[in-house]
């Protein structure tokens, strides 16, 4: 059980080191590009691939954010954060394992990058175009789309109420909970982007209208003062990120009781 235990963690904390990385990156192609459409995951990839033994550094990015993957769908599925089997702990249950799938689907494009492959933009609206097609496709968009929108809700009010800091360590850098603040704010406003978008695209049956990360950030260039905060903020995601690598508390009794549950 508590090799268990330690796998969940190990997961856990490499992908939130993962993800650190990814927003980082990001946040600093946005602030630093000559255009904000440079700014994209894939982007990030590129500029990972880039460096010296990046090919190296790439597919260790890959692995850390598969792991991730793992880790949200094994919380989603063995409720490691203690949701419970209400309409909110259930639709927060999902969208961790949304989180989990989307992060699969990350690492999958930085593994393939790595190993010679291409990392092409827009595969946002490729996706939303072939769910789309499909029957009652519009309404599954929609529902995606609804996520996002309850997933940038719950990144604003954990920002607002700083819900978060109760689970980093007592050892944690007081400067810690002004960050992550910051962060989630940036992460609800990009959120909400993509869920508008998504919506857009399942009311009006066009995946052109679609926005991923990159492009939901693009689309705050017409007011340039919100796109450099929610770009600056992003950058404090990432370092959020790290904290929770280094400070979130995992090892937790009802955890465990969980864990022990499940075996049975």
């Amino acid at each position: 059980m508590m090799n268990k235990l330690r796998r969940l963690e190990t997961f856990a904390r490499t992908g939130w080191f993962a993800r650190g990385v990814v927003y980082c990156l990001l946040a600093w192609i946005a602030l630093t590009g000559s255009s904000a459409d440079d700014a994209s995951p894939q982007a990030v990839f590129r500029s990972v691939r880039d460096m010296p033994a990046g090919s190296i550094l790439l597919a260790s990015l890959a692995m850390g954010l598969a792991l991730y993957g793992a880790y949200r769908l094994y919380g989603a599925a063995l409720d490691s954060e203690n949701k419970g089997i209400g309409a909110k702990g259930v639709a927060v249950r999902i969208g961790y394992a949304a989180s989990g799938i989307a992060h699969f689907f990350l690492a999958w494009a930085a593994l393939r990058l790595a190993s010679g492959g291409g990392a092409e933009d827009g595969r946002e609206k490729e996706a939303a175009g072939m769910l789309l097609d499909l029957p009652l496709g519009g309404l599954l968009l929609g529902f995606v789309g609804g996520a996002f929108l309850a997933a940038a809700v719950q990144q604003a009010v954990k920002a607002w109420t700083t819900d978060f800091a109760k689970d980093l360590d007592a050892a944690a850098p007081a400067w810690a909970v002004p960050v992550g603040r910051a962060g989630l704010a940036a992460r609800a406003v990009v959120f909400a982007v993509i869920g508008a978008s998504l919506v857009r695209g399942a009311w009006f049956g066009a995946a052109r209208e679609v926005k991923g990360l990159g492009d939901a950030l693009s689309a705050l260039t017409d007011n340039p003062p919100l796109y450099l905060l929610v770009a600056a903020g992003l950058f404090l995601f990432g370092v959020h990120s790290f904290v929770e690598a280094r400070w979130r508390r995992l090892r937790d009794e009802d955890m465990i009781a969980r864990i022990m549950a499940a075996r049975r």
